[in-house]
């Protein structure tokens, strides 16, 4: 238990330190601080978004096809829909960039 705890703090004070160098450096300035923290940001987030995305591809298709397959094939409406629901939540990518981080970062600059 204890070895967690030594290696827990220091990463916790290094994703705080990141997630705050992000935060006071303005997006349009382009500075290794930024890109670090961009950077860090993105694999950080990659981690969360992956496993959730891949989830959520893989019920969209059981429940579409369970329900699709209830209706024997026969309803259209259905199937349209799961192409689309497929489409949407397996289509894309399953990572974050940091070209992505730093255009939330300025979308959500407040305006002067």
């Amino acid at each position: 238990m204890r070895p967690i705890r030594r290696l827990a703090a220091p990463l916790a004070l290094c994703l705080l330190v990141q997630m705050a160098a992000a935060s006071w450096a303005r997006a349009e300035e382009t500075t290794v601080g930024a890109d670090l923290s961009a950077g860090a940001i993105s694999v950080i987030a990659t981690v969360i978004t992956a496993p959730l995305k891949l989830v959520t591809c893989a019920a969209t298709v059981a429940l579409g096809g369970t329900v699709y397959g209830l209706t024997m094939g026969t309803s259209e409406v259905i199937r349209e829909e799961l192409v689309a629901g497929t489409n949407y939540t397996c289509g894309g990518r399953f990572y974050v960039s940091p070209q992505q981080v730093k255009q939330l970062a300025r979308e959500s600059e407040p305006r002067r």
